[in-house]
């Protein structure tokens, strides 16, 4: 015989739970009429702003989850209850004075559990964390809260855990509406408290996105109904009542209803209704469909009709508008530039003319109409078309042009060809420039330049040629009285010839300065650049100097060779002094190609350097920084190189050496001209 030990176990606990039932039914059909005839209304407290749990409508009576069970409990006893809504510690103190029976949605606590009963719980509930979104990268669990602002209910469990927290900047308030309004006030950083409670005021205040509410579990609490202290009789109602209330699992379908929108039961008949009311609103939709289609059809042909003219008037009116904003934007621009501008047809006739051409010609709009009333600049055009037909190019030239008043101005202008969207040419655009002032500006600059070059140079000559001459008159003065001396005529035959020779030297340079001899440009290889410099590689090699370099042997230049070859020994002869007192003495020569036209010179060395400001001076006569320099060795040097049409740069830094860089032309086969003096060896492109 086989037993099903389980299902009788079932039995008998359900055989267990029937007689407790029937128990607990029989003493309430025996106590009911007996504890409940005088009392028929009882007193119950509970939070006014503890949504969804118990808080006050818009009629000012408390409803939510915690009255919704209250109502199951009356009605099960066949009792009423009147609501009071009150704060936690008010309806505490309430209780226990005896001013009210109960209060719902107290959460137990062993101290209190001391002055007031508690009956079985019917819900759980833990404390929530509600931070600020933008601080949710920084708070994720309870111990991110040091250091932070805390507001929260005094009655919440979890106040303790808090005070024991250090680092916490704690603020308690009545209830939990006082506590999120805080937090929505910016006057604390966190808010704890019931997150139910804290959803629902986020969405009424429509805080959702301003605000999170984190899953972090703190302290569950449970939720019970509290009674004064020694109240068997309403405790044991409350207690027998829950359990009927949870062995039905109403109090689930309580929750349902404040937690959840709606019942599944009653989605499932809204969905339905919807599919059914969609389903009828299609069909109706596509008759009245049909409808419209078939009487709009007939007005559509015509609306388009009506759309398409309406729009190309429209179009129409706008390209009008947009012309004559580019022509008026045009006419601004012209006018404003200050170049003038003057266009033609194919024929050379004129089509526009801004306000600057006008003043450059200096010739009236109405006489611009027709270009042959300014002979000078017909005859230019005229050329212009004339080399137009030949070569098939536009052209720039440089005018003279003389008005009325007999004045004379230097016209710069440009002639160009014009062509449509489809590149086909449409006339010609001449554009000029008044260039008399800059002209007039440049041979005053020039006058003043050389002007200035020649006082530099008198007041160098005065200086070099007085020191010399101060000491010759010196010895002259002194001849009459130590003639006699042979010790004075000892340095009387040392000093005299010096100055002498210094007085020589220094005419020489201004006669080869003043009065330079035409170079004598041949072609020549680049080793022959550096043959003479083996007069300074002796000295290089008595002063232990390191010369190096480097040449391009296939290199050859069109220059004057004895002129450069004086450049390169005043250059390194510059270098040798200059490298003297240092330590490192090196002198670098680098021959090669700057582009196919250009041959380049670099001569660096590792020498004191030179200032930025005497950089500026080098190049001027009589300027030096040598004691016994007359300063006219880079001035000529200069000079042979723009002669041999080269260039010359300087880069020097105090302390780090100077750098020359000389710039000449290399020899170029067809750059030779053809005529009865040609040499195979001499070729000029001059």
């Amino acid at each position: 015989m086989n037993i099903d030990v389980k299902g009788g176990f079932l039995i008998k606990k359900r055989l267990f739970k029937l007689c407790i039932f029937c128990f607990a039914f029989f003493v309430q059909t025996l106590w009911s009429p007996a504890v409940f005839a005088e009392q028929r209304t009882f007193k119950i407290a509970g939070e006014s702003a503890l949504p969804p749990f118990s808080f006050e409508n818009e009629a000012g009576d408390l409803t939510g989850i915690n009255i919704d069970l209250m109502e199951e409990i009356a009605i099960y006893n066949g009792v009423e209850f009147e609501y009071i809504p009150m704060g936690m510690q008010e309806a505490e103190k309430a209780l226990m004075n005896g001013t009210i029976d109960a209060i719902v949605g107290s959460t137990y606590n062993t101290e209190k559990a001391n002055q007031i009963d508690f009956t079985q719980s019917y819900f759980t509930m833990s404390q929530s964390i509600i931070i600020p979104s933008k601080r949710k990268k920084d708070i994720h669990t309870l111990m991110d809260l040091r250091d932070s602002h805390v507001v929260l209910d005094y009655n919440t469990p979890v106040i303790s855990t808090f005070l024991n927290m250090r680092n916490t900047n704690l603020t308690t308030v009545s209830n939990q509406y006082s506590g999120i309004l805080t937090l929505f006030n910016n006057r604390a950083d966190v808010f704890i408290g019931n997150k139910w409670t804290a959803d629902f005021y986020l969405k009424k205040f429509r805080q959702e996105k301003n605000y999170i509410i984190l899953d972090e579990v703190i302290e569950p609490a449970d939720y019970t109904i509290a009674v004064k202290k020694g109240n068997q009789t309403l405790l044991f109602m409350m207690d027998n009542t829950l359990t009927e209330i949870k062995a039905n699992r109403n109090i689930n379908g309580i929750i349902d209803k404040w937690v959840m929108p709606q019942s599944n039961q009653k989605i499932a008949r809204l969905e339905q209704f919807i599919l059914w009311l969609i389903i009828i609103l299609t069909a109706v939709a596509l008759i009245l469909l049909v409808i419209y289609i078939w009487n709009q059809k007939l007005k559509k042909s015509v609306h388009n009709q009506t759309l398409k003219l309406h729009l190309l008037n429209k179009d129409l009116e706008k390209q009008r508008q947009n012309i004559a904003n580019s022509k008026a934007f045009k006419d601004q621009i012209l006018n404003n530039i200050n170049t003038g501008i003057i266009t033609f047809d194919l024929d050379f006739m004129i089509t526009s003319c801004n306000a600057k051409a006008l003043d450059i010609l200096n010739i009236s709009k109405e006489m611009i109409q027709n270009l042959m009333n300014h002979s000078q600049l017909m005859k230019s055009f005229e050329a212009f078309h004339q080399e137009q037909n030949e070569k098939n190019r536009t052209g720039s030239f440089r005018i003279l042009v003389i008005n009325e008043k007999n004045e004379q101005k230097v016209i710069s202008y440009s002639m160009h060809k014009m062509f449509n969207s489809e590149e086909i040419q449409t006339g010609y655009l001449l554009s000029m420039n008044d260039e008399t002032e800059k002209k007039t500006l440049e041979k005053k600059l020039v006058t003043q330049e050389k002007l200035h070059a020649l006082g530099q140079l008198v007041a160098g000559v005065a200086h070099e040629i007085r020191n010399p001459l101060t000491s010759i008159k010196t010895f002259i003065d002194l001849l009459p009285s130590k003639y006699d001396n042979p010790q004075f005529r000892q340095v009387l035959m040392e000093h005299l010839p010096t100055e002498l020779n210094r007085l020589n030297a220094i005419v020489t340079d201004l006669i080869e300065y003043a009065r330079p001899r035409p170079p004598n440009i041949t072609n020549c290889y680049a080793h022959e650049l550096i043959s003479l410099l083996a007069f300074h590689k002796v000295t290089m090699e008595k002063k232990q100097i390191n010369f190096e370099q480097t040449i391009d042997e296939d290199l050859i230049f069109y220059i004057d060779l004895q002129q450069i070859h004086q450049v390169l020994l005043n250059l390194v002869l510059n270098s040798i002094q200059a490298v003297e007192e240092t330590e490192e003495k090196t002198i670098n020569i680098t021959i090669d190609k700057e582009n196919q036209n250009t041959g380049r010179i670099t001569i660096s060395d590792t020498g004191k350097g030179m200032k930025q400001e005497e950089q500026n001076h080098i190049f001027e006569p009589f300027f030096t920084n040598k004691e016994k320099g007359v300063g006219l060795g880079l001035t000529l040097s200069y000079r042979l190189i723009k002669e041999n049409n080269g260039d010359i740069h300087v880069k020097s830094y105090p302390n780090s050496g100077t750098q020359f860089i000389i710039l000449l032309p290399l020899y170029r086969i067809e750059a030779l001209k053809e005529d009865d003096n040609y040499e195979d060896t001499c070729i000029s492109d001059r």
